[in-house]
């Protein structure tokens, strides 16, 4: 009973050894545990810490960022806030420029740019169709931007706006002028429109340089006509030309005929004389011949001579004139005397 007892209170004292050893080794563990917390802590707050610091300083590398802009060396700008839509008064030039955070540059171009109308279709004063190629440079004034921007919002709006003004500017020079003005007056036209386009962005707050009229198609129907007329233009001054060698010419042509002309005539004169001497001359023969035949019968019939009656010397004439035939020759006719007279 002792030896039961004496167990027992033996297990009693050793659950109460074992008691306390458990207590030691979980307070041991419980303070090892509240370091290691503390440690997690720490670091917690390190890295929220360090978190909220490169939050700030990429917040002020972007505020920074936005702050500032950058216009070339071609460009000018006005600032616009965007947050508080608020447009600057002063015209900004190239550089790096700070402002308020996000603002941005309202850009223009500080040098002249082209503007071109090609192929361009407009009504003269005849009312015939004229297709014009323009080019022009153009530049806004740089004081008047702020204004420019008011109006026409950005560059783009105010290209349009400028395009359409140029536009107006040309159909209404080409109402000035007609058909045939285009050709013989293209100075003229070109400095009307140049008129015309100035006083047009004279009030769009923009100056133009470098006008040029380079190309003016009228129709056709009309440069056909003309191309006729010119070479009929060319013709006459080739003719006109050629006029002095021709009439050289046919003076000397005439000079020549006349020259010919009196030789023929000199010679159908001579022709003339020679023929009329010669005929005169046979003239003169025939006669002498006759007045001897004539002194010949005379003495034939007269009754100093041989006393030849009328019917005997017409006889004789008759036997004459059949001996002299070269042919033989019949008539038949009475015999013009007898043979036998009493």
């Amino acid at each position: 009973m002792n030896f039961k007892r004496r167990r027992e209170k033996a297990k009693i004292h050793e659950g109460k050894k074992q008691t306390i050893r458990r207590r030691f080794v979980f307070n041991i563990g419980s303070h090892s545990d509240q370091n290691t917390l503390t440690k997690m802590a720490e670091k917690k707050v390190v890295y929220v810490v360090g978190f909220i610091v490169l939050a700030i300083i990429i917040m002020i590398i972007a505020l920074v960022a936005t702050s500032l802009k950058k216009l070339a060396s071609d460009e000018i700008g006005i600032k616009y806030d965007t947050v508080q839509k608020k447009l600057d008064d002063s015209t900004e030039r190239e550089g790096l420029h700070t402002g308020p955070p996000g603002f941005e540059f309202i850009k223009f171009p500080s040098v002249y740019k082209s503007l071109s109308f090609n192929g361009l279709e407009c009504l003269n004063k005849d009312g015939v169709k004229i297709v014009l190629d323009v080019t022009y440079q153009y530049k806004v004034r740089s004081a008047k931007l702020r204004e420019v921007i008011l109006d026409f919002r950005d560059k783009d709006g105010y290209t349009k706006i400028l395009r359409y003004a140029g536009q107006s500017a040309l159909h209404e020079s080409c109402s000035y002028f007609n058909t045939s003005q285009f050709q013989a007056e293209r100075a003229n036209f070109q400095e009307k429109v140049r008129e015309q386009i100035v006083g047009r962005y004279e009030e769009l707050n923009a100056d133009i340089t470098d006008l040029q009229v380079s190309n003016i198609a009228r129709p056709s129907e009309y440069e056909s006509a003309i191309r006729s007329k010119e070479r009929a233009r060319e013709d006459i001054q080739v003719a006109n030309n050629e006029r002095p060698r021709l009439l050289t010419e046919a003076e000397t042509q005439k000079r020549e005929a006349e020259t010919q002309a009196k030789i023929i005539i000199d010679k159908a004169e001579s022709d003339a004389r020679i023929l009329a001497n010669r005929a005169t001359t046979e003239a003169q023969a025939i006669i002498a011949q006759y007045e001897k035949e004539a002194e010949a019968y005379k003495k034939i019939v007269e009754a100093s001579g041989l006393g030849f009656t009328i019917d005997g010397f017409i006889s004789y004439l008759g036997v004459r004139v059949i001996a002299d035939a070269k042919n033989p020759v019949y008539i038949g006719l009475d015999s013009p005397a007898k043979t036998v007279y009493p």
